[in-house]
Parts: structure tokens; sequence; C-alpha cells
């Protein structure tokens, strides 16, 4: 009954759709309808065709519902119809319905075996919904056709990743650069897949590719130079964030590096704590910049400058006590204040801190024999 009454609506729909439309017009299926010379269609649209052109309009409307139905009328009308499986394929798909839309693209993959773009589909359904066995079965089903198949590897690189199979994943990325030489993301996604394998050397070589590919992409820059500055290899680090800096004068850290890297270069030392306190300027008074801003003044000997530094940083109470109290008495101990400068080594002691207390240990009894030193110097002139 309920079939009967499907064909009979179908049915007059032909009728209102052969006296509405006017002219030669093209179904899905491909058959060109014409009029007789009495003004009837020589080939009007089967059912299953009206039920197609139906979801079609409810799909432009945004009417995913009712396009969802019609589409389903019409594959069960004509249960080989190719485009109407593929549609609700992809509507249950927009609507993240994806075990659905699994399921019709594969009704339309039985029909189109050979099918590419419904191979790609179901696998991305399957990525969706997190089955990576069943995702990496499809997406190699597209590289078994073709070995430099770029959405096939890309894809298949990402699964590999998400198995933390970095071997396979390097191995799948690389195929599909191979396929889209100038990808910036895939270079950069190797470039990082490479520093997690432990080499290094190849995380460089695709990170100076990464910026050609897309040289205004801030994020490959700032991992470039950052690498550099962890292999201390600050000379090359400078122009990165020298360019950084000067596109992108509002970022603290970009600031912030520049002056650890100009610290580092002897002959560029002196521009370092410009660029730390225009990080300070923009991030605010920040406990970590304030030491190194201590530490780089000590070293140009702009002790009371340097003072200046720690005491900011300590006044935020946000941490780095040991390295502030060590820098402090690092400017008193050049200021000849002996006596101030063992009492800030002693709290950097009574910290306990593994980068800073054995040094401040260290400084506590060479401040000792300085002063001794001093005041022998002192008691000679006297005499």
């Amino acid at each position: 009954m309920k079939k009967a009454l499907i064909l009979f609506s179908a049915l007059l729909l032909v009728v209102v759709f052969g006296c509405a439309s006017g002219g030669n017009k093209e179904v899905a299926s491909g058959t060109e309808t014409g009029r007789d010379d009495r003004g009837f269609e020589k080939n009007p649209p089967t059912a299953a065709e009206i039920s197609y052109q139906s979801a079609e309009q409810f799909l432009a409307a945004g009417n995913y519902d009712e396009a969802i139905s019609h589409f389903r009328t019409a594959t069960t009308l004509k249960p080989n119809y190719f485009e109407a499986w593929s549609e609700l394929g992809n509507t249950l798909t927009k609507v993240k319905d994806f075990p659905g839309g699994i399921a019709a693209y594969e009704k339309a993959l039985a029909i189109a075996p050979d099918n590419n773009s419904l191979i790609s589909s179901i696998a991305y359904n399957y990525l969706y919904l997190e089955n990576y066995d069943k995702a990496e079965e499809y997406y190699q089903k597209l590289v078994d056709k073709d070995s430099l198949s770029y959405e096939g590897n890309v894809h298949l690189g990402f699964i590999y990743q998400k198995k933390n199979d970095l071997t396979r994943a390097i191995m799948a990325y690389e195929k599909a650069l191979a396929a889209q030489p100038n990808d910036a993301t895939t270079i950069g996604t190797l470039a990082g897949l490479y520093e997690k394998s432990g080499n290094d050397e190849k995380k460089m070589e695709y990170l100076k590719m990464a910026i050609v590919a897309a040289p205004d992409n801030y994020k490959y820059k700032t991992q470039l130079g950052s690498a550099y500055m962890k292999k201390k290899d600050y000379v090359s680090a400078l122009p990165v964030f020298e360019d950084l800096v000067k596109n992108y004068p509002d970022e603290p850290a970009y600031h912030q590096n520049l002056g650890l890297i100009l610290s580092q270069i002897p002959d560029r030392k002196g521009e370092a704590p410009v660029e730390l306190e225009k990080a300070l300027a923009l991030k605010g008074d920040d406990p970590y910049i304030c030491g190194i801003l201590a530490l780089v003044q000590n070293e140009l000997g702009q002790y009371q400058k340097a003072v200046a530094a720690v005491k900011r940083g300590l006044d935020t109470k946000q941490g780095q006590e040991p390295m502030l109290y060590y820098q402090w008495g690092v400017a008193l101990s050049k200021l000849e204040q002996f006596d101030e400068a063992i009492s800030m080594f002693e709290k950097v002691v009574q910290a306990k801190d593994m980068q800073w207390s054995d040094a401040a240990r260290k400084q506590v009894d060479r401040q000792v024999a300085l002063k001794k030193r001093a005041e022998a110097k002192k008691q000679q002139e006297e005499e």
C-alpha cells in the first residue's frame, strides 16, 4: 500500500512537471526530454528521477532531512541509481551521520567500483569516526592504484601518525610531497616527525623548505629560529628573529628571543637590553625576562641597572627568585659590597635550586675571599 502511494505521488509529479516545464531539459540520468505535437513530454522523467530532483531542490534550500528522505525514495524506486546513492552519502556526511554516509557510499561503490571519489569519501568518514584501520584500508586502495596519490598518501601519513608509527608516517608523507612538492603543511609535518624521531638535521632541512614554500607563515620561521637557539647557533638564529620582530613588532616572545640571541653574540650584546625591555613593555614585568636582563646588564657592567631589573622581577612575586637573587649578588659583588652579595648568594643556596644553588655556594666562598683581599689591599694602602 505504501509503495503504491509513493508511485501514485510520483506519477502526479510527472504530470505537474510535464505541464509546467518549458523547452528541453536534462535529468539526472542524462535523458533528454522533448515534447510531441500535443505538448506532452516524449521521455518524461521516471518517478525515481523526480524524487532525485526534489531531493536536490531540498538540498539547495538547506532542508537536509527532506533531501535525505527523497534521496532514499529515489534509491528505493531505482536500487542501482548511482547519483542518488552518491548524493545520499554526501548529504548524510554533511549532517555528520558518518555510518549512514558510509553505507550509502558503499552502495554507490558497488555500482562504480573504480570511483576514486567514493573510495576517498568512505575513507574520510571512517577517519572522522576514528576507525583508523578501516580508513587505512580505503586510503590504501587509492595508493594501490597510484603509488603517488597525494590524497591517499597524505591521509595514510596522518593515520600512521595517530598509530605512533613514525617510520611509515614519514614514508607516506614523503610520497605525498613527491606529488605536491610545494605543500607547506606536509613539509612542516615532516619537520615535526623528524624532530620526534631525533633527526635534527632533517628537521632543519624541512623547516627551511617549509619557509620557502610558505614565506609568510610565521610558525615555520619561529620553529626554525627556536631550533637554531636549541643548537646554540645564535648567528643563524639572529636573522630569523630579526625578521620576525620586523613583521610582528607586538609579539613579546620574539623580542625576548632576539634579546637572548643578541646577548650571546659578543659584538651585538649591547643591543640585547633594548629588545628585552621591549618584551617587558609588551608583556608586563616578567621575572624570567627581568632575570635575563639583569644577567646581560651585569655582563655589560651596568650593575645598578641590573639591581633595578632584579627588583622589578622580585616585585612580580611570580617565581625565578634563585636566578634573580643570584644576579643581584653578582651586581653587589662587582660594586664591592661583599657582605650584601654573600647575603644574596646564601638565599640562593637555601632555595636548593638545581640550576643556581651550586654556583651560589661557590660564590659565597668566593665573596669571602674577595672581601679578605679587599681588606688586605686597604690595609696596605693605609700603611
